[in-house]
């Protein structure tokens, strides 16, 4: 997917917030202008047809004021279906993902033209325009390069006959990360033990997507050469390079009016904070309701293939001085092991050995002993400190390496 629905959110509200600055700005007199509040639920409309192998996504959501707690707004229960030229169609099932339709394996031929039907709960029907199916040229490499402050991921490719020139590039992390103390010990409910190997809870991996608009054009450089365009800039003291990272980047062509649309709405959302920065304009997709061509939608659907390459990249290729800054507070205390005291609270999210605890006074893990007679000593710390399941999982992804 090359966008996010957050992204979306804010469109509707940035435009009138900028503009009310410039009055503010330019008055000698304070003025607090009164903002009518928005009942917009606009449809918004993610994907792209993807006429290779792989799977077809298409995501609705609803707009929502920037006020509002909910972050976002699926729009479930819709009726998708892929159309051709020729009026063939190819049904997207709802995933257990609300909102998110997709199918594998469509088979779609990439010579002919796509859209997308949608029928929403509320009997409305919108279509987007027919589009050309984009053959996307392969990435030459992913690659990174050390810079003062990190790492920065950068994408090369390139397209011999010069005819894709418009890219739009999106990015799936993963990374193996570490709690800052392990805990060897587990109770049993009735007393410590040793902490069984699967039950380990020091190494964890963390996942996490691109959700800002990444796209580069080529069109005014002679060749259609996309020389270490940036990708993500990663600090040299996140935990994301701490052990080992992995990221998949996907790029897809785009049309020359599917780059400008991503390109205002880059602008729109991401470039905006001064009076400097380039003001609101109108945004206008590709997908229209086929009975009211006045209501607003949001999205502009394509069609054609997705190349990916993923890489891998060590701490050991890594600065020696590049320490990760963890996220909690952590200290290690003591604990003496007192059997008879009460069970901790049953509704508690976490089970917790029966420890007393000198100074901590909250739940804990047990990371090591002290004195094994009795009575028995530890050390100890909260729970984040020396469990990383805590912001990860312990199941190793299957492409790992």
């Amino acid at each position: 997917m090359i966008l996010v629905t957050a992204i979306y959110r804010k469109l509707f509200y940035l435009s009138m917030v900028s503009m009310f600055a410039i009055f503010v700005i330019g008055c000698k007199k304070p003025f607090s202008p009164t903002v009518a509040s928005s009942t917009l639920n606009v449809l918004v409309v993610e994907g792209i047809i993807n006429v290779s192998t792989d799977s077809t996504i298409i995501k609705l959501s609803r707009t929502v004021n920037i006020d509002n707690k909910a972050s976002n707004s699926p729009e479930t229960k819709a009726v998708i279906v892929i159309e051709n030229a020729q009026n063939a169609s190819y049904p997207l099932t709802e995933t257990n993902i609300k909102g998110t339709y997709g199918a594998t394996n469509l088979n779609l031929d990439p010579t002919k033209q796509y859209r997308v039907r949608i029928k929403t709960t509320n009997g409305k029907v919108y279509l987007s325009d027919l589009v050309d199916a984009k053959v996307t040229p392969r990435i030459d490499s992913v690659g990174f390069k050390i810079k003062e402050n990190g790492v920065q991921v950068y994408v090369n490719a390139h397209d011999a006959t010069n005819a894709t020139r418009y890219y739009a590039y999106n990015y799936s992390e993963t990374w193996q990360f570490h709690a800052r103390y392990i805990s060897n010990y587990v109770t049993d409910g009735f007393k410590i033990v040793d902490r069984p190997l699967q039950q380990q809870i020091f190494y964890c991996y963390g996942r996490d997507t691109s959700s800002n608009i990444i796209i580069n054009s080529t069109n005014s450089l002679t060749q259609d050469v996309v020389y270490q365009f940036p990708i993500i800039d990663i600090e040299n003291t996140s935990e994301k390079i701490e052990t080992k990272y992995s990221i998949l980047v996907s790029q897809t062509a785009l049309t020359k009016d599917a780059y400008n649309f991503y390109d205002k709405l880059r602008k729109n959302t991401e470039q905006l904070g001064s009076i400097f920065d380039a003001q609101p304009s109108q945004l206008t997709g590709n997908v229209h309701n086929i009975a009211d061509a006045s209501e607003p939608v949001i999205g502009y659907i394509s069609a054609g293939t997705i190349q990916k390459k993923r890489i891998y990249i060590t701490k050991t290729q890594l600065p020696q001085g590049w320490v990760e800054k963890y996220p909690y507070s952590c200290q290690i205390d003591t604990a003496i092991n007192t059997p008879n005291t009460p069970p901790p609270d049953p509704n508690h999210d976490y089970q917790w050995a029966k420890v007393y605890l000198i100074q901590i006074p909250v739940h804990a893990l047990v990371l090591s002993t002290v004195r094994a007679q009795p009575p028995e000593l530890y050390t100890c710390t909260l729970i984040p400190c020396a469990d990383c399941t805590i912001r990860g999982t312990t199941k190793q992804p299957a492409f790992w390496k």
